[in-house]
């Protein structure tokens, strides 16, 4: 492939990391911001299901949830013009990869102990479902979330600095979706 996606690390003690298959441990309405970037499609339906729940149980009204995963519109479009064209050899493998089909050995030059980290968490963590932006806002409007928009990478109407959580380099072609909890 030709994208390299870079590791974002923060250096903040608002950023918290937590089991999503149970119930956020976060007070009702106490939360201005939900953030997940390419976690979303990880999810099984169950999962999925909890996640939004839980996210506007505990997001304040007016709170906002931002989601970005990858657009498989978007994704889909770029494999048929890369079929299309005569100077793509194997578009089905960038495709593959984009959609996190993994193949053997694509893990290969990992270390042992990130190997091993990988293995305890069951990685590679292959994608449970695909969304586009019909798929995603449906979803947002079936669990409850209003003043939804699309955006783009770095920039939002609703969160101020988003740029600082979203690092320096965009992801591969993706949704960027907002909403509010009224």
């Amino acid at each position: 492939m030709s994208q390299f996606f870079g590791t974002v690390s923060y250096n903040s003690h608002d950023v918290f990391y937590m089991n999503l298959n149970k119930k956020w441990k976060y007070h009702s309405m106490s939360v201005d911001v939900v953030y997940a970037s390419h976690l979303f499609e990880h999810l099984d339906n169950k999962s999925a299901a909890l996640f939004l729940k839980e996210a506007f149980r505990v997001l304040r009204s007016d709170g906002v949830i931002r989601l970005v995963v990858p657009d498989l519109y978007q994704i889909s479009q770029k494999y048929l013009d890369e079929y299309n064209s005569s100077e793509i050899a194997n578009p089905s493998k960038d495709f593959l990869w984009a959609i996190n089909m993994h193949v053997d050995g694509q893990y290969k030059e990992a270390g042992f102990i990130k190997k091993l980290i990988a293995r305890l968490q069951k990685y590679p963590h292959q994608h449970k479902y695909m969304y586009d932006s019909k798929s995603i806002k449906l979803l947002l409007e079936e669990y409850g979330f209003v003043d939804i928009r699309f955006d783009s990478y770095g920039k939002s109407k609703y969160i101020d600095k988003i740029i600082d959580v979203e690092g320096n380099k965009e992801s591969y072609l993706s949704v960027y979706i907002e909403a509010k909890k009224r």
